[in-house]
């Protein structure tokens, strides 16, 4: 018996593989495209405030750098 579910199932898998492009209706497409954006609306703050905390953290670093670099000039410049 088991024998034959395994057969049953390989032939299943063999038969589903296939290389042509899968064409979705357009109602599939309305409902993908509905998915979709209700879970970017859902994920849309968290995603916003991770890249505000990661801006606010480049800029601080860049400011830093940039400040860090016109001191040692300036120090050159003294000496």
């Amino acid at each position: 018996m088991m024998r034959g579910w395994l057969l049953i199932s390989m032939i299943l898998l063999l038969v589903s593989c296939t290389s042509r492009r899968v064409q979705p209706s357009r109602e599939s497409r309305r409902a993908i495209d509905t998915i979709y954006k209700n879970n970017v609306m859902l994920v849309q703050p968290a995603i916003d405030s991770m890249c505000t905390h990661v801006y606010d953290s480049i800029y601080a670093v860049a400011v830093d750098s940039i400040l860090h670099e016109r001191q040692a000039e300036m120090n050159a410049l003294i000496k």
